[in-house]
């Protein structure tokens, strides 16, 4: 019975089952064109002045006598009638055109156009014919009056208010061409502007190859500078141009041309801007054009990030653009025309850099941030340049990664590149690596932190240390004998500097301590704390004779197990003049630099958890243990405080109240001299 009652089924659909076709009404589309196929309505004026430059370019291969000086779009603006006119010189159209051309809104139109003037279609702005539609987003009636250039034809007049429904009849127009009328609506009333009129044929149309003229002057510059040959343009002309296109007084640092026929048209220039700061490194301006029109300047699929952050345009007649010319299409000729874009700006950094390493190192400087951020987005990018990649080292010149390994041997599979945040900063641990024979290089960019993970991870066979991440063996006199003095300076230190040094250990850990101390348990017995299942011993109240029965491991271990935000080490280093140094861990720097990067209001205070490494050779440390054997504590705690400020200071400037602190101390060590 089941089966019964689906064969019945099916019969039934079959019997029911209707083929057609679909049927696109005027009515139910109109309104769509007219409101949403362009997403910003500024663009009418676009397509109406586009639309012009194609009907003279149409004229000038159809028409031999057509003049030179004839050839040009005029827009009118009568701010107390609220209308705009757009006046060529073109191929004009007949009454049957009209009818063809605009009353058809199909896309044969733009085809049978195209096939008519096949061979002056690459100069055609045009692609969809729909373009002069878009004056009713802004326009409660539009008119066209036009007079073709075919012989013995008649102006034609066509007028429409928006609806699917027009009116055609003779048209007045006495010269070869046509004239479109806008009658703008109330909610377009900021049309009727000089100034509104004038920014957008400055944004869209100043690359046309017809004088553009409004208000009785030209307001296009007519010739996009990439059209031309490379080999053709002068350095005062590119300059030049970069200036008046892009509003910036001050030089390029330089600029590619890009000029290629096959496997795609692709013209343009993509120019290097100077940084005068920080945020100017976020805010590129490279924008897309069609033929001479602007199409865009939010060319994420077309051009890598890196490359947004420059200046330029570039100019592709065949890019695959979806019908309004506002957005690209998803088409893999988008995809090859960026990695050609890459290609290119690789090239020409690694042409440079053999042909004129001077000249490369000279913008280095201004250009490193655009080529660091390339680095880190592109994989393509780092693999074409990673072997020019270069530092500038605190002896003035400039290395690569290979040439620094070269110059610096080092133990091991790695090896160590020493860093410093700027030559300005840091200079006692400059001066200390160069009395070793340490190279160091700069960091100039906030990116640095996150390329030398990248160079490490990718390379693999190089470490990135920060000069002051640690103290390096080379700076440490090994012959130095470790004194009784050394718990002493630093509990001085501790106390100085207000951290409570108190080592906390569970039973676990506590166990595991007394097991590679056996000893410390009776010595230590009598100076335990007992909390909360914690055991807490403070080793700088430790007796002097306790501390050195249990031994200087045991020491450090409880040291170690105790938390402070400033840990202080004793040191013998190769060079006495200095007191004392700040040491920060490497990976916790890196980690603070990477927040500080991506998150604006991340904590900038990691600096309070480092390691203070005092000098137990400078006479000042020394002079400090002689003051407090004579029993100077005040003396002692300023003297203290203050050489561990005066190394703070290498590290980051002072706020107000650290500075008030700072002098206060300053003056009082100055006392302690007349005393």
């Amino acid at each position: 019975m089941n089966l019964m009652n689906k064969g019945d089924n099916r019969m039934a659909d079959k019997k029911t089952k209707e083929k057609g076709s679909l049927s696109i009404h005027t009515e139910n589309i109109f309104p769509i064109i007219k409101k949403w196929l362009y997403s910003q309505h500024d663009i009418f004026l676009r397509e109406l002045v586009s639309n012009s430059v194609d009907a003279i370019s149409k004229r000038k291969y159809a028409d031999p006598n057509f003049k030179e000086e004839e050839m040009k779009v005029e827009v009118k603006l009568d701010k107390g009638k609220k209308t705009i006119q757009v006046i060529d010189s073109g191929i004009g159209m007949t009454a049957e055109e009209i009818k063809k051309y605009i009353n058809q809104i199909a896309f044969s139109g733009a085809e049978d156009f195209i096939n008519k003037y096949k061979d002056v279609q690459n100069n055609m702005i045009g692609h969809f014919g729909l373009g002069f539609y878009s004056a009713f987003m802004v326009a409660d009636k539009v008119t066209i009056d036009s007079l073709s250039c075919t012989e013995g034809s008649e102006a034609a007049f066509w007028e429409c208010d928006g609806s699917t429904e027009y009116l055609m009849s003779k048209g007045k127009r006495k010269e070869i061409g046509t004239t479109i009328t806008i009658y703008l609506n109330e909610e377009s009333a900021e049309y009727a502007n000089e100034g509104k009129i004038r920014e957008i044929l400055d944004r869209y149309c100043n690359f046309m190859p017809y004088p553009i003229m409004f208000e009785g002057k030209q307001v296009n510059q007519k010739e996009a500078l990439w059209n031309r040959k490379p080999s053709d343009v002068k350095d005062e002309e590119y300059i030049e141009f970069y200036k008046n296109v892009f509003h910036d007084y001050m030089d390029p640092v330089f600029w590619i041309h890009l000029n290629v026929d096959f496997p795609f048209n692709l013209k343009g220039i993509l120019y290097f801007p100077k940084l005068r700061n920080e945020p100017d490194f976020f805010k590129g301006e490279v924008k897309l054009y069609c033929n001479n029109v602007f199409v865009a300047d939010n060319l994420e699929d077309l051009i890598p990030d890196f490359l947004l952050l420059l200046k330029g345009g570039i100019d592709i007649p065949d890019i695959p653009l979806n019908v309004s010319r506002s957005f690209l299409q998803n088409d893999a000729q988008v995809k090859k025309i960026s990695q050609y874009i890459v290609k290119k700006v690789a090239d020409h950094f690694n042409n440079t850099f053999k042909e004129d390493r001077k000249k490369y190192e000279s913008y280095w400087e201004d250009i490193n941030a655009f080529i660091k951020f390339g680095l880190l987005k592109e994989d393509d990018f780092f693999e074409a340049m990673k072997d020019i990649i270069i530092f500038k080292t605190a002896s003035g010149d400039y290395v690569t990664i290979e040439e620094y390994k070269a110059r610096n041997k080092s133990e091991g599979d790695k090896t160590k590149i020493w860093y410093a945040a700027s030559e300005d900063t840091q200079v006692s641990y400059l001066n200390l690596m160069k009395e070793q024979g340490i190279e160091v290089v700069f960091q100039n960019s906030p990116l640095d932190t996150h390329l030398y993970q990248q160079l490490e991870n990718k390379l693999g066979n190089i470490e990135f240390m920060r000069i002051d991440s640690e103290v390096n063996d080379l700076l440490v006199n090994k012959e130095g004998v470790a004194s009784d003095s050394e718990d002493k300076l630093k509990e001085l230190f501790y106390t100085a500097l207000g951290q409570k040094v108190e080592a906390s250990f569970s039973k676990e850990s506590y166990a595991d301590f007394l097991k590679k101390y056996p000893n410390a348990a009776t010595i230590l017995s009598p100076y335990l704390i007992q909390n909360d299942e914690q055991t807490i011993i403070k080793p700088y109240e430790l007796p002097d004779n306790v501390r050195k029965e249990i031994g200087p491991e045991a020491m450090k271990a409880l040291e170690d197990n105790a938390f402070t935000e400033i840990k202080v080490e004793v040191k013998s280093l190769k060079s006495p003049e200095i007191p004392s140094m700040i040491v920060f861990s490497e990976y916790m720097r890196r980690w603070h630099d990477m927040d500080m990067l991506s998150h604006q209001n991340a904590s900038s205070d990691m600096l309070k958890y480092h390691t203070l490494v005092v000098n137990r050779d400078n006479p000042i440390i020394k002079k400090i243990l002689a003051y407090a054997e004579q029993g100077k504590d005040d003396v002692v705690k300023t003297l203290c405080s203050y050489i561990h400020d005066l190394s703070l200071l290498e590290q980051k400037p002072f706020s107000g109240k650290e500075l008030k602190s700072f002098i206060n101390k300053a003056n009082q060590v100055l006392s302690y001299l007349s005393e």
